[in-house]
C-alpha cells in the first residue's frame, strides 16, 4: 500500500474550518486553529472535537486504511461509499492503523466520519499502490449549523447516527456542524465565523447554554441580534433559521436568578427578534419554535431531562429535516 499525508493535496477534511498540521501529523479544527486565541473559551475538546467532520477522498483503491496519532480513549469512526453507509469501525485506544472492510472496485467518493466526540490526529491515508486517490467532494448545499451540546451530539451511537449527520446526508448538505458543548453563548467571534463560512443554508440553535445566566434579561436579545447582524453581513439573502430550545423540563419555568430567563421566555424573544428583522426587510430568516424539534411527546428520549439519547437523535433528525430543511431551506 502507499500513504498520503495532508501535503499531499488529495484528500480533505471537510466539514473542518481549518487544520493544524506539523511534521507528523494533521488535526480538523471547528474554529480558525490560527487564530485559536480569540476563541478563548473553545480551545479544549469542543473545537477539536470531530462533531460532523469526514475525511474525504475519491479513489479507485479495494483497500483503504487510516495511520492515527494513538488516541488516550476509544473511538468510532464510519465508512460512507458514494453515500451509503458501509461499516462502522471500533477503534481501540492506543491503536495507529485502522483498516476498512474491501472496498467494491472502481473509483468512488469515499467518507470516513469522525468521532464526536474526541479529535483526531491523522498521519496518512494507505490505499493499494496501483491505485489512484484524488481530492473530490459531490457538489452539495452547504449547511451551517451552530448550537450547544445537543447540537455537538455526543450521545449518537456512531458519527453519522448523530442528528446533524442524519439530517445532512438525508438531505444530500454538505454539513459545518458548530454544535460546542457548553460553549454556544453567542459570541461575536462565532458570528464573524458564521458570516465568513461559505454557506447555502444556516442554522442557528439557541438558548439552552445561557439559561444559567451567560445572559441576562439585558442583554439575551441583544446578543442574538448582534449574532444574527454579523452573519447577515456576507449572507444577507440566504435562509436562515433561528431555533429556540427543545423541551427541558427543568428549565422550562425555572429562573436561575433574578435576571436570567426561563426557556419559554426564550421562545419568546427569539420569535420576537425574528419578527422584527423581517420587519426590517429580511425576508429569509425564519423562527422554528425548539419544541417543534423535540417536544413533550419525546421526553422518553431524554434521559437527563437535557439531551436526546442515541434513539432521541432520530427524533430530532425527523422534525428537523420537515421543519427546518423542507419547510425553509427547501420551499420552491
Amino acid at each position: 500500500m502507499k500513504a498520503y499525508h495532508y501535503r499531499d493535496g488529495v484528500f480533505e477534511f471537510a466539514g473542518a474550518v481549518s487544520v493544524e498540521s506539523n511534521a507528523d501529523w494533521v488535526a480538523p479544527w471547528r474554529i480558525q486553529v490560527d487564530q485559536s486565541k480569540l476563541y478563548p473559551f473553545l480551545i479544549d475538546k469542543a473545537a477539536q472535537a470531530c462533531s460532523g467532520i469526514r475525511v474525504t477522498f475519491a479513489t479507485t483503491s479495494e483497500n483503504v486504511s487510516l495511520f492515527i496519532e494513538p488516541c488516550s480513549e476509544a473511538i468510532c469512526l464510519d465508512l460512507c461509499v458514494e453515500g451509503l453507509f458501509v461499516e462502522t469501525i471500533q477503534v481501540e485506544a492506543n491503536t495507529e492503523e485502522v483498516t476498512f472492510a474491501p472496498l467494491t472496485p472502481g473509483k468512488k467518493l469515499v467518507e470516513i466520519w469522525l468521532d464526536p466526540r474526541y479529535p483526531l490526529r491523522l498521519r496518512a491515508v494507505a490505499i493499494d499502490s496501483d491505485a489512484d486517490i484524488t481530492k473530490e467532494e459531490r457538489n452539495k448545499p452547504r449547511w451551517v449549523h451552530y448550537g450547544s451540546s445537543i447540537s455537538h451530539a455526543s450521545t449518537g451511537r456512531t458519527p453519522t447516527k448523530i442528528w446533524p449527520a442524519l439530517v445532512a446526508n438525508r438531505a444530500e448538505l454538505h454539513l459545518t456542524n458548530l454544535g460546542f458543548g457548553g460553549n454556544c453563548v453567542f459570541e461575536p467571534m462565532i458570528g464573524r465565523l458564521i458570516r465568513d463560512l461559505p454557506a447555502d443554508f444556516i442554522s442557528l440553535k439557541l438558548g439552552i447554554n445561557v439559561h444559567r445566566g451567560a445572559l441576562t434579561q439585558r442583554t439575551f436579545a441583544p446578543n442574538v441580534i448582534g449574532l444574527i447582524a454579523l452573519i447577515r453581513e456576507k449572507h444577507p439573502h440566504i435562509p436562515l433559521a433561528i431555533i429556540s430550545p427543545i423541551i427541558c423540563p427543568p428549565r422550562e419555568s425555572e429562573r436561575f436568578h433574578q435576571q436570567s430567563l426561563t426557556l419559554c421566555e426564550m421562545r419568546s424573544i427569539l420569535a420576537d427578534v425574528v419578527a422584527t428583522f423581517q420587519q426590517y426587510g429580511d425576508r429569509n430568516i425564519h423562527y422554528v419554535n425548539g419544541l417543534s424539534i423535540f417536544g413533550t411527546n419525546d421526553l422518553q428520549y431524554l434521559p437527563d431531562e437535557l439531551h436526546p439519547d442515541a434513539e432521541g437523535q432520530f427524533v430530532v433528525a425527523d422534525n428537523f429535516t420537515q421543519h427546518v430543511v423542507r419547510e425553509i431551506f427547501s420551499k420552491p
